[in-house]
């Protein structure tokens, strides 16, 4: 992935985020990226520490009730990084209109909001009036996304990929407007269990551009219902984020420092052994 491309990011701020994948682009150095992630919270703050994010097009970005993700926090106060902000509906009608190929998506969200004065000018969101009829609607215009990158429970080695329960949250459509999209998965399986059950294929092959096998890869996230986010994690990093040498010395050694993923799981107490998942929250 190069410098400057736009990356859409999956899951949501607590759940499912592909980590792993994150934190190899934090090992690459990666730098100028935007980041498009319609609901999101660790993954973000990462790259965003890593000083490889120079804009983000979110609807949210924190730790719920730990509020909002402190490094993309400062950085957008210090205007280090630019902060693209919609409601969710108004950003997956933009990354609908890019996946269909339509020069917008209308919807009436937004009408009556201080959203779309935010990007007046900008040419991403625009009031209409419907000529038939006379109402006002809010056209989204496509969204541009390189690589999208998503984890889920299972894939085979084609690409075939599912997420149980079959709900997908959103990810479907950052996956469905991306050139390219990256599965991360807990778990490769026998292409057999695909053909067997095709119905609860989440992500066909044809969508799906690469898979990377990855053992609890949205740590510290969860990944229901295989397991729970880490509470144990979040707290020690928001803790560490009042001091630059604590969270330097706290990123070096949970996070960027470790060789492998599965040294990371080791450093954070969250190993996987034989398949099973030992330590972090369940």
């Amino acid at each position: 992935m190069p410098d400057g491309a736009t990356i859409a990011l999956g899951g949501l701020s607590m759940n499912s985020a592909p980590m792993a994948f994150v934190r190899e682009l934090v090992r690459a150095d990666k730098r100028d990226l935007t980041v498009v992630a319609i609901v999101a919270g660790m993954c973000v703050d990462w790259l965003v520490a890593a000083g490889a994010v120079s804009r983000v097009v979110a609807g949210l970005v924190s730790f719920e009730g730990l509020g909002l993700a402190p490094h993309f926090r400062r950085a957008v106060e210090r205007g280090e990084t630019t902060m693209e902000e919609y409601s969710e509906h108004l950003l997956i009608c933009r990354l609908q209109a890019q996946a269909r190929r339509l020069p917008f998506m209308p919807t009436v969200a937004g009408l009556g909001t201080d959203v779309p004065a935010l990007h007046a000018g900008s040419g991403t969101l625009r009031i209409e009036t419907d000529t038939a009829t006379g109402r006002p609607y809010v056209a989204c215009t496509p969204l541009a996304v390189d690589v999208a990158v998503v984890h889920v429970h299972e894939a085979d080695a084609t690409g075939n990929a599912r997420v149980h329960p079959k709900l997908i949250w959103m990810d479907s459509e950052i996956v469905n407007a991306a050139d390219r999209s990256v599965v991360t998965a807990e778990r490769i399986v026998d292409n057999a269990s695909f053909t067997a059950e095709p119905h609860r294929s989440s992500y066909p092959r044809f969508m799906v551009d690469a898979v990377c096998a990855a053992p609890r890869g949205a740590y510290p996230t969860s990944c229901f219902p295989d397991y729970g986010h880490d509470d144990g994690f979040y707290a020690d990093y928001v803790a560490a984020c009042g001091s630059p040498a604590d969270f330097g010395a706290f990123w070096e050694r949970r996070i960027a420092g470790p060789e492998t993923w599965d040294d990371v799981l080791a450093a954070n107490g969250a190993a996987v052994t034989d398949g099973r998942v030992a330590g972090g929250s369940t």
